[in-house]
């Protein structure tokens, strides 16, 4: 059982999509555990992948809400494949999800952030804006697009108070590792067995996957004022895996 760490963050208001499960579940918690205010933004009431109506929604939403002082861009979809197994629809659907609204959703808070002077952005990659992975070329390029596009806003946003920082979190136990991990068993039973959980733990250091709420802890530190001259850093929480 992960411990109640108090963050400092009591009386902030936070966006954090993605918040109804796995690791967006879990920031949701600890961020409401510190006394955040937290919007989540998540299916079936929010769609982000629908990107021909999202800004106008978010603008709707921050002019109903107020500014924030922390959004985290948590919500994400995956899918397996070469780049000739993954058609551009596909390809098309995940930038949406992992990327495009991760970047509307940072043009729809940085207005009020900068008018306050202040702000904190943390963006959910993955290990795989660090490292390659099989079959995974869709979504490892969506992920090292979140974590360039944070080192970049981080050196744009500076001067007015605003930190952007991005976790990229290792193999995490949730719904969607477990569901990855027997998908590619189905899909590359010449690669992959029934057993990858066991082969994808002894892949990391530590030897085990992260607990949500270890991965939501991170994000919480970045969006406290413990990380106040910290901005612009990719923070692996990955058990030591991408220090192999």
């Amino acid at each position: 059982m992960m411990p109640n760490l108090n963050f400092g963050l009591s009386g902030r208001r936070a966006i954090v999509t993605g918040h109804r499960g796995g690791i967006g579940g879990a920031i949701a918690r600890v961020l409401t555990r510190d006394g955040v205010e937290v919007i989540g933004l998540d299916l079936p009431d929010f769609d982000l992948a629908d990107t021909a109506t999202l800004e106008a929604r978010l603008a709707a939403l921050i002019a109903e809400r107020g500014p924030v002082d922390i959004l985290v861009n948590n919500a994400g979809v995956t899918v397996l494949g070469t780049v000739l197994e993954t058609p551009l629809a596909e390809v098309e659907r995940v930038f949406q999800v992992n990327f495009l609204a991760a970047y509307a959703t940072m043009r729809a808070v940085l207005p009020g952030m900068v008018a306050q002077g202040k702000g904190a952005i943390v963006n959910i990659s993955s290990d795989q804006a660090l490292i390659g992975k099989q079959v995974s070329a869709a979504y490892g390029a969506s992920k090292g697009a979140i974590a360039q596009l944070s080192r970049s806003a981080a050196l744009d946003w500076a001067r007015h108070g605003i930190r952007v920082n991005c976790v990229a979190p290792g193999s995490t136990d949730t719904a969607m590792l477990a569901a990855v991990i027997g998908d590619l068993a189905a899909q590359y039973p010449d690669r992959f067995s029934a057993s990858s959980a066991d082969v994808y733990k002894a892949g990391v250091p530590l030897g085990r996957f992260a607990d949500p709420e270890e991965i939501a802890h991170a994000v919480a530190f970045l969006a406290s004022d413990a990380a106040s001259f910290i901005t612009g850093v990719i923070l692996p929480v990955d058990g030591g895996g991408t220090a192999q």
